[in-house]
């Protein structure tokens, strides 16, 4: 993953969740850690978004309505500069993991996220 160090900027996130208390947990902790963050309640509603704005990192849950996190990155991927974006997969079931790697995502968040593992996931780059 390269996402771009403090001094070059902050990195602007796409969260995509459904659940409003999950939205405002991963929100804030991914602003504490320096991020702008645009939020999106399905698949469907992230693609416009990332199409605008080109985000660095794409944070998505992998169960939602309409259109799912796994479908949503299988989706992604597909767009023109959509293959270089890191992708990361949030979920309570860690039977995920295996679907969230064959869609595309870089890696599986366990939920609830903690700030150590927000914290871990933006010093990999």
């Amino acid at each position: 993953m390269s996402l771009p160090s403090a001094s070059s900027g902050a990195v602007r996130v796409l969260l995509v969740e459904d659940d409003r208390v999950q939205q405002m947990l991963v929100s804030t902790l991914l602003e504490r850690e320096g991020c702008i963050v645009d939020l999106a309640e399905d698949g469907q509603e992230a693609l416009a978004l990332w199409q605008e704005h080109r985000h660095q990192l794409v944070v998505t849950d992998c169960r939602m309505p309409r259109m799912d996190g796994y479908a949503f990155t299988r989706a992604l991927r597909a767009l023109p500069g959509g293959g270089s974006v890191t992708v990361v997969g949030m979920s309570a079931d860690t039977d995920d993991r295996a679907r969230a790697l064959e869609a595309g995502m870089e890696a599986l968040l366990d939920k609830p996220l903690s700030a150590e593992a927000v914290a871990r996931l933006l010093r990999r780059g």
